[in-house]
């Protein structure tokens, strides 16, 4: 091994502990590692900045943009719009619905976007029947993963791992090439989530999600609910609630103001009070006593005002489910101006099982939190729009440009067509497809600037300069050759089942975009050491990078149902690691026929 073999080396086994231990965002960390690469020498500019231009993250670009365009124009919308109808008053075919529907849309959509689109239909289905909202939604964050395996364009650990054999100069894979492995991933993955739902799938009773007719009674909001009038001569008269500041000094939220006989519901930070003006408040016992010995509040005995507040035909209860890469992730409640910028109220914080519900403005939000609100159908409408939320409520929004639908249909079959006759190499395809969602008004320029996951984009591009480095220096041949030396007597079988499982391990833990980067190299060079297919052993690490079922942070579906889904971690492990095992081991055997 040579001291360049062991610098790179150290770097990826430092990068791996960043990665594990979450401390710093993998974007950083990503871009850390190039800047060391280039500064230490190892690689050119050319070679650390290559991956901005390398064709698959032109491609992974332009396939966000082609997912919106489906979404905005309401063309994922009727495949829930048909769950709910199809699976009226059986469990079983719910989940069977919701796994082949959801691994479909991922085939061509990106999968975070499949999972918020069905989300909220797979809920409401679920309650139609009565049926625990946990054990629905883990099916359908399994199924959009499996979905993924079924074409190159279903996730951007597909295309990464074609642009690495491209590296190697063994060719690309076509679009389809997945497909026979997805399909029967996604056969095998359902149908063992069905037979062993009782057991494999997750039960949890009482869930608090938001249900058709929705109660705040999971989340005890009543509990915290009080009722106070601004005395005659009180101090608060005149003053307004932003120089009040309630929620930071006291931990209490203003819930609604009653004036004159007309109550304004989540006033905004400019309301003066009065006067004999009634407050509706959510806060601890504690709290109200510390306000009341610093303003002058007559505190009333009976709530009159609370539950009109809270069901007034006017507003509506929600939970909003952050996206896990949104930017309102690592951000206070107080931040993210929930009430100023849409005119909404955060009631509450779901986390860890349990609901927060005072001293919300200095809580920082968490992936996997679902945050309880209520205000307008408008308000709720433009949260929804702005991206950063998955918006669950008993108001189903209408598409806005579902006139437009059929133009994002042939936008898509368009480029299917053209990536599976290779019309033009699949950057070019997936680009043109995402202009033509723009200039067909399918999306604004706006949407779908906001559409890409720059965060992604950033740590696909980066982490690309790490494997030029391995394949540069040898490190992927020294790497390959300890494999081979450690496995290779035990034949091609054993190898490819190896590699698959260490694959599918490092997944549940960095992710599939940095699985594939480490892996891919490695398992390229250990084939073309036992004389077997490069490609199989490169498929074989992208459809193992792609089994991220067994830890909630493994893919940010299985982040965006773990709090409409009161989901603990081990639940992951329990039904995501027979899922694994399986897929890996259907893969192996199929691999070994097909190549």
């Amino acid at each position: 091994m040579t001291l360049e073999i062991g610098f790179v080396l150290a770097v990826m086994v430092v990068a791996m502990v960043l990665f594990a231990l979450g401390r710093f965002p993998a974007d950083l960390v990503a871009l850390g590692v190039l800047l060391t690469l280039f500064f230490s020498r190892v690689i050119t500019l050319e070679q650390a900045l290559g991956g901005f231009s390398n064709e698959a993250v032109v491609a992974i670009g332009s396939i966000f943009v082609v997912s919106t365009g489906l979404q905005f124009t309401g063309v994922a919308d009727r495949i829930g719009q048909w769950i709910r109808r199809i699976s009226r008053q059986s469990e079983s075919r719910l989940i069977l619905v919701t796994m082949l529907s959801v691994a479909g849309l991922s085939a061509v959509m990106n999968a975070v976007g499949a999972v918020a689109v069905l989300l909220p239909a797979v809920i409401s289905a679920a309650r139609s029947i009565k049926m625990p909202v946990s054990r629905a939604l883990m099916p359908l964050a399994i199924g959009s993963l499996l979905g993924n395996m079924l074409t190159l364009v279903g996730t951007p650990s597909n295309m990464l791992t074609s642009a690495v054999l491209q590296q190697y100069g063994y060719g690309e894979f076509g679009l389809f090439e997945f497909t026979v492995f997805g399909a029967v991933a996604v056969l095998l993955g359902s149908g063992l989530v069905l037979i062993g739902r009782n057991f494999l799938v997750p039960t949890r009773l009482g869930s608090r999600t938001v249900q058709v007719g929705p109660s705040t009674e999971a989340y005890r909001i009543q509990e915290r609910l009080f009722e106070a009038i601004v005395s005659v001569g009180s101090n608060l008269e005149g003053r307004s609630l932003k120089e009040l500041n309630f929620g930071e000094r006291f931990g209490i939220s203003v819930l609604a103001v009653e004036h004159a006989g007309k109550t304004t519901v989540s006033p905004g930070p400019r309301y003066e009070l009065s006067v004999h003006d009634c407050l509706v408040l959510s806060a601890r016992e504690t709290d109200m006593e510390e306000l009341q010995a610093v303003y002058d509040l007559d505190l009333q005995e009976q709530i009159r005002l609370g539950e009109i507040a809270l069901t007034s035909d006017d507003l509506k209860m929600a939970e909003l489910v952050p996206m896990p890469r949104s930017e309102v992730i690592g951000r206070t409640i107080s931040e993210l101006a929930v009430r100023e910028r849409f005119g909404a109220q955060v009631l509450a914080v779901w986390r860890d099982g349990m609901p927060l519900r005072t001293h919300l403005g200095q809580l920082r939000v968490e992936a996997g939190d679902a945050l309880l609100v209520h205000g307008s159908i408008q308000a709720l409408t433009e949260i929804r729009r702005s991206g950063d939320f998955v918006v669950v409520s008993e108001e189903d929004e209408e598409p806005t440009r579902r006139a437009h639908a059929p133009v994002a249909i042939v936008i898509l079959l368009a480029f299917v067509l053209a990536a599976l006759f290779k019309v033009a190499p699949i950057a070019i395809i997936a680009l043109t497809a995402a202009i033509a969602m723009v200039l067909s008004g399918c999306v604004t320029m706006v949407e779908a600037r906001n559409s890409v996951s720059w965060r992604s984009i950033l740590l696909i591009a980066a982490m690309l300069s790490l494997a030029e480095a391995m394949v540069e220096t040898g490190s992927a041949t020294f790497l390959g050759e300890w494999a081979t030396q450690s496995l290779g007597g035990y034949g091609v079988l054993i190898v490819l089942g190896a590699v698959m499982l260490i694959a599918f391990l490092v997944t549940q833990v960095m992710g599939n975009h940095v699985t594939v980067v480490l892996m891919a190299p490695l398992a390229i060079d250990a084939a073309a050491h036992i004389g077997s297919d490069p490609r199989m052993f490169a498929m074989g690490v992208a459809l193992a990078a792609t089994s991220g079922f067994a830890s909630p942070y493994a893919h940010p579906s299985n982040l965006l149902i773990m709090g409409p889904g009161n989901y603990r971690f081990f639940d992951y492990v329990r039904i995501g690691v027979p899922v694994g095992l399986l897929t890996v081991v259907a893969s192996v055997v199929l691999l070994m026929r097909i190549y």
